[in-house]
């Protein structure tokens, strides 16, 4: 999985579902020089501003009406706040920058908190209640408080709903104080990409294609240990330490080891047929996730037990073994998997039969 820096960039006019409805409200977008100095700057207002837009007339009409001086001083004070409200949210937007990280794994489907830096470059003033959306994505944040040259690490949730290599979204930093009159925002491009594993699900009745029903010998290092004692004998370098027998260690004054017998276990398989009926099925490409899915659930499943598990997709064959490296591999190869067309990518004859998680359009 790859991440990268927040940069700043220029704003999108792209919708998406997960918008609601005041989301997709007008903004005004500036151009010309402000535009250039806050690039993907875009300005909404709120109920307050309604509000001040209603009284600020009223109360301009009352005091010119009554040449009351203590109206034209709440006067001054109301139009005074208003300006500084915007100059120092204004200060605040410009000095904010965030960049976004994603964790190891992420599922399909399955709630992730992403990694989200905030930093505040002013050199004296404070960023106060900022909030950081994800564009087109379900989740926001908020900073409390950012102090001057400091950054804060925060948990963003949000959930990829589908899977595959995906573009980091890119983050919406808004600020509303001081005085709420306007929500002004930028938008800040995320590189880099995360890499989202298929959906999990529950596991039934696992199928497993034998390779040709062989059995393969396992190393010393993934037999688990469990092998029956075959012999003592003098420690060898590069033996496993864990086999010393320490009892005879002790007795004969020398280092002495259990030799096992390596286990043999089949070499089990989870076959995936790439091969759709009909490419243009859009039924049938909504079978194939699930059946992604639940390769990916079982094949997880038995790796986190500890059993070996191998891989075939079309012609690709990956091996059977154990560990985290072999799962990531393994998930990652399913994450990518794109169905073909019939004869396009045929499986080898060892995954023949009805081992083969594969779709048939019903007649």
């Amino acid at each position: 999985m790859r991440t990268g820096s927040g940069v700043r960039g220029p704003g999108s006019g792209r919708t998406s579902p997960d918008e609601t409805p005041a989301d997709r409200a007008p903004r005004w977008t500036p151009g010309g020089r402000f535009g250039a100095r806050f690039p993907g700057f875009s300005l909404k207002p709120t109920w307050a501003f309604w509000v001040f837009i209603a009284v600020v007339p009223l109360l301009g009409a009352a005091a010119l009406n009554t040449g009351n001086n203590a109206l034209y001083l709440l006067l001054s004070l109301v139009m005074g706040a208003f300006v500084a409200s915007g100059a120092f949210s204004r200060h605040t937007l410009s000095r904010m920058r965030v960049r976004l990280a994603a964790p190891p794994e992420v599922f399909a489907g399955a709630p992730v908190r992403l990694q989200l830096e905030v930093t505040n470059t002013s050199p004296w003033v404070p960023a106060a209640a900022v909030v950081c959306r994800l564009d087109g994505m379900p989740g926001s944040v908020v900073a409390a408080r950012v102090a001057p040259r400091q950054t804060v690490e925060l948990g963003l949730p949000t959930m990829f709903a589908r899977r595959g290599s995906r573009p980091l979204p890119a983050v919406l930093v808004e600020v509303r104080l001081p005085l709420n009159f306007f929500v002004k925002s930028v938008r800040w491009p995320q590189a880099g990409e995360v890499l989202v594993y298929p959906r999990r699900v529950r596991v039934g009745t696992i199928r497993w294609a034998l390779a040709e029903r062989r059995e393969v010998r396992l190393s010393r290092a993934r037999s688990g240990r469990g092998g029956e004692v075959e012999q003592l004998r003098e420690f060898h370098p590069g033996d496993d330490t864990r086999d010393i027998h320490w009892k005879q260690t002790a007795r004969q004054q020398r280092t002495i080891v259990m030799e096992r017998r390596s286990r043999t276990v089949p070499s089990r398989y989870l076959a995936l047929d790439r091969q759709l009926p009909r490419l243009d099925s859009e039924v049938l490409r909504e079978r194939f996730e699930d059946l992604v899915s639940e390769v990916a659930s079982s094949a997880l499943a038995e790796l986190r037990r500890g059993e070996p598990v191998g891989l075939v997709m079309g012609s690709a064959v990956t091996p059977p073994d154990t560990g985290t490296a072999h799962a990531r591999r393994v998930l990652q190869r399913l994450a990518l998997v794109q169905a073909v067309g019939p004869g396009e990518d045929p499986l080898p004859a060892l995954a023949a039969g009805d081992v083969v998680y594969r779709l048939v359009e019903a007649g």
